[in-house]
């Protein structure tokens, strides 16, 4: 297996998440890597929306409950835990924040939604998946 130093995992706190989150575990514990969770706020999309502080505590929760219990998964399993957060469209803050990070890889639980509805829906490991230039290893 090759040697990974930092790996970027999309968090949102779903058992799909779980899911690549675990995979990440597995690598690192491997590869002596250190994981970093990631979690997008999702802003509003309609132009004039205000995000308001309501909102941004919403957000907040939202993170927090993603976030904790996979720093505790990942340092009960002896791995080194870091996080970040960023807002805006889902795949493009992955993709941006591997980029910048320098990470080696990127591991993403999917959803595992039939081809019809990703059609029409679209996916993010899909997203990432295609316009990444950093490895992407999508679980399902």
């Amino acid at each position: 297996m090759a040697k990974f130093k930092k790996i970027l995992v999309p968090l949102d706190g779903s058992a799909n998440s779980n899911r690549g989150l675990d995979r990440a575990i597995e690598i690192a514990k491997e590869s002596g890597a250190e994981i970093t969770g990631f979690y997008v706020f999702h802003l509003p999309l309609v132009a004039g929306l205000k995000y308001t502080k309501k909102m941004h505590d919403e957000a907040q929760k939202k993170a927090v409950k993603a976030i904790g219990p996979a720093m505790k998964k990942v340092q009960k399993a002896g791995a080194t835990f870091k996080y970040k957060t960023g807002g805006g469209h889902t795949g493009k803050e992955i993709v941006n924040a591997a980029e910048k990070g320098k990470f080696d890889m990127i591991v993403i639980g999917a959803r595992g939604m039939g081809a019809a509805k990703e059609t029409f829906m679209g996916s993010t490991s899909n997203y990432v998946m295609h316009k990444s230039k950093v490895p992407v290893l999508v679980v399902k």
